[in-house]
């Protein structure tokens, strides 16, 4: 599968992801796996979580042959091998040998499973390993290593949706407790052993949590309960030496993969006991109901009561105090606090109509809004209103809860930018291609042209051939800068994190920055670049600092815009500038407009992702987040500010941004080209390359001294090396039906040393596959358009291996 598919799959199963509420649903899982699986000649696949050390459990399973060998929920025996490499060091493992492995590998040996695969999920928050994505192979799965990439791919994408499955299940099981009453809560697994309690469960067997999970209900009850029943009787064996009477009401439950069942436990001792015990009984349901109301104020929720009827805040907890800053009594004193505590307007009126339909009796469909915090950042909120009903049907209550996904809503949104980018950058590939060939053969014949036009025989006034020099001089820088913006527009398109830490030249990067904005800037303002000579190299991401230079001209050019709206006139003397200069150990780049600038709460918030000031209009807030992401991983700082803040707003924005010079660097070696007078060695060149104008010209360009032969694809080269050798190759990367790596590979099962002679040519950039595949083959590449005597170079430098071979053969 060429890369080009695997980012089809990777955004088709994203897609999925992002489209399902969690990915531990068994629907969500089966269509996510029906993605990948096919492609990637996988047979099974599976989302696992360590239960204890060598115990594991599945989460989801996609059906088949594998759902005896993997039930569902049961606590299943691993290896300490596989524990310690996936779930302790979060490393991915690998298993070929199933036949002298654990039981669960040995009974899948006898299905045809050849191997498996198991790459750790981390948690979008925590960063830690939560579960592990798994896929299986059969017998004949020779070589899954795209298959393990992709899947390393996939379960970096699917940790924020494992995370939410699961609290979404914790929160189930929370619930349960909540909506019990002052009763003790016990939860256990299909073996009978207690996974779940709550603090009652505590108090009422005397031992703490940490000492009752993993305990069989055999010791607690003398045989495990069989459900479902209500009010059975049943004989608790207290830590202290007690037997209690105890009534259980056992529920069965068929979602949760830890927890097979519950029960609401009621301690019968005060019916059973005398009147005396009476007052001993409501203190605990005192003790109880503390604790209860302990466990809803910790709950990581912003959990709120109001009244029917007015629509007062009733009851606010602890949690939401926190998280709005603001005490409770003075919410609960402050009427519609909720209601404003909504940023945006669209927020509060969801807010209102919740509590309408809820007064009616019905529940609305979740909603997502911004709520502002006393002295923070606004977060992100999924609220959801219902009704509370008396055995009359009469709304008693209304309550509602509040999740945080502010960074739900971030990873979702990256994962977003990442698509577009990856389309962009695509679309890019594809533009450069069509732009690169035809320039170089341009560049060709403006070379060919030259020397004809500017030969010794041609005879023109001083004033005609100073025109000819000056004007084929001018076409030529003009290819060249055609080839340049496209290669910016491809750089800079590309998705973050998926490039190399590079050493960067500032001031071109300055400049490439400049050329994909500059249309943008200069029908607003004028463009000031003021950058010292001879600045330091800086080590960045490829292509980051350009990405981050674009989005701090575009934001330059939209304060310009916002100002000429506030004035209502146009501007005079609006201005973008540009400045680089360097301290010894850094590099200083500033950018600064005339615009509209920024108050000091805006300064304060600009890098906050979602953070923006155009609003409604545009903007996603991302881009100086990102910004910010990506010159603090090259260690270096961005800073904000304005310089004039007298006016209302104040005027002008500048942005800072220093980066570590990389003092290392050795003087660049200059392009060892063969100098003009040395006669290159004579060579046999077969050109491959499917645009036959730039192959025509290339033969022209090379046919002094060397015999030179053209073909126009892969299946014609094939069929050429088939009868005659050449001393050089000169194939094109990307061309129809059969492209340069596949060639080469033909080749080279044929004739070994002829694969040897291989010079690759592309005109669109590599993937790290191909690059990968470079340095295996130890090729030269030839980015187009190159000029004709690096061609040469390399040419000669091949001959000389042919010499320096013969030799070594006498």
């Amino acid at each position: 599968m060429d890369r080009v598919g695997e980012l089809d799959l990777l955004r088709r199963a994203l897609t999925i992801v992002a489209g399902n509420e969690t990915i531990l649903e068994p629907v969500a899982f089966e269509a996510f796996a029906g993605v990948v699986a096919a492609p990637l000649g996988i047979r099974h696949m599976m989302i696992t979580r360590a239960d204890r050390r060598g115990f594991f459990r599945v989460l989801a399973l996609t059906r088949g042959a594998m759902d005896a060998l993997l039930p569902f929920r049961q606590r299943l025996a691993s290896s300490e091998e596989v524990y310690e490499t996936v779930y302790a060091r979060g490393e991915p493992y690998r298993a070929t040998h199933l036949a002298s492995g654990f039981a669960i590998e040995q009974k899948s040996a006898t299905l045809g499973v050849g191997s498996y695969f198991l790459v750790p999920v981390r948690g979008a928050r925590s960063g830690s390993v939560i579960a592990a994505l798994g896929a299986v192979f059969g017998d004949g799965a020779s070589d899954a290593g795209c298959a393990e990439t992709l899947l390393t791919e996939l379960s970096l994408a699917i940790g924020a949706s494992v995370e939410r499955g699961l609290s979404m299940r914790e929160h189930e099981r929370a619930s349960r407790i909540l909506e019990a009453t002052g009763d003790a809560m016990l939860a256990w697994d299909a073996e009978g052993r207690l996974v779940d309690l709550n603090r009652a469960a505590e108090t009422l067997v005397g031992a703490s949590r940490e000492d009752l999970l993993g305990t069989s209900l055999l010791d607690l009850f003398g045989a495990v309960p069989i459900g479902p029943s209500s009010g059975k009787r049943l004989a608790l064996r207290a830590r202290d030496g007690r037997r209690l009477v105890v009534a259980a009401t056992i529920s069965t439950v068929q979602s949760d993969p830890l927890v097979y069942a519950h029960a609401l436990l009621r301690d019968l001792s005060d019916v059973i006991a005398a009147e005396s015990d009476a007052s001993a009984r409501l203190s605990q349901l005192r003790e109880l109901t503390e604790q209860h109301m302990v466990l809803l104020d910790n709950a990581p929720l912003l959990i709120f009561r109001l009244d029917p009827q007015t629509g007062e805040v009733l009851y606010l907890n602890r949690h939401a105090e926190r998280l709005f800053g603001v005490p409770a009594s003075k919410a609960l004193s402050t009427p519609d606090f909720l209601r404003d505590a909504h940023v945006d307007p669209e927020g509060a009126t969801a807010f209102e109509e919740a509590v309408v339909v809820a007064r009616l009796g019905q529940v609305m469909a979740p909603y997502e809004a911004r709520l502002k915090r006393e002295g923070g950042d606004s977060i992100i909120a999924r609220g959801t209103i219902y009704p509370i009903l008396a055995e009359s049907g009469r709304v008693s209550g209304i309550e509602g809860i509040l999740l945080d996904v502010t960074g739900e809503r971030a990873a979702r949104s990256r994962l977003l930018q990442a698509d577009r980018l990856a389309t962009v950058g695509m679309l890019a590939a594809g533009v450069a291609h069509e732009i690169n060939n035809p320039a170089a053969f341009m560049l060709l014949g403006l070379d060919v042209l030259g020397r004809t036009v500017l030969g010794p025989n041609v005879k023109m006034t001083p004033d005609a051939d100073a025109q000819a020099r000056q004007l084929i001089s001018d076409l030529k820088e003009t290819g060249r800068r055609i080839v340049e913006i496209a290669h910016d527009m491809r750089t800079f398109a590309s998705p973050p994190g998926q490039g190399r830490r590079t050493l960067v030249d500032v001031s071109r990067t300055i400049e490439s920055a400049l050329t994909i904005t500059r249309a943008q800037i200069v029908e607003k303002a004028e463009i000031e670049v003021c950058v010292s000579p001879e600045l330091p190299l800086v080590a960045v991401e490829d292509g980051r600092l350009g990405q981050v230079l674009v989005n701090l001209l575009v934001n330059a050019a939209q304060a310009i815009s916002a100002a000429r709206a506030s004035r209502g006139v146009p501007p005079d003397g609006d201005r973008v500038r540009i400045r680089a200069s360097s301290s010894g150990s850094h590099v200083e780049i500033a950018v600064e407009d005339s615009g509209l600038g920024m108050r000091q709460d805006v300064i304060d918030r600009a890098f906050t992702p979602f953070f923006t000031t155009r609003q409604p209009e545009g903007g996603t807030g991302l881009g100086l987040a990102i910004s910010k992401t990506i010159i603090e991983a090259a260690g270096g700082t961005i800073t904000a500010s304005s310089p004039s803040t007298l006016g209302d707003p104040p005027t002008g924005s500048r942005f800072e941004i220093s980066l570590p010079a990389f003092m290392d660097v050795m003087e660049a070696a200059p392009d060892s080209s063969m100098p003009a007078e040395v006669t290159p060695p004579h060579a046999r060149v077969l050109i491959v390359e499917d645009e036959v104008l730039l192959g025509r010209a290339l033969a022209d360009q090379l046919s002094d001294p060397h015999e030179v032969k053209v073909v126009v694809g892969g299946e014609e080269a094939l069929a050429v090396l088939a009868k005659e050798r050449f001393d050089v190759v000169l194939c094109d990367v990307k061309m129809p039906t059969m492209g340069g790596e596949d060639l080469y590979r033909r080749v080279a099962d044929l004739d070994r040393e002829q694969a040897r002679r291989f010079v690759f040519m592309t005109g669109i950039g590599f993937d790290p596959e191909f690059e990968k595949f470079l340095a295996q083959v130890g090729a030269p590449l030839l980015e187009k358009p190159f000029p004709i005597r690096k061609a040469q170079r390399i040419i000669g430098e091949l001959v000389g291996l042919r010499g320096q071979l013969g030799a070594e053969t006498k």
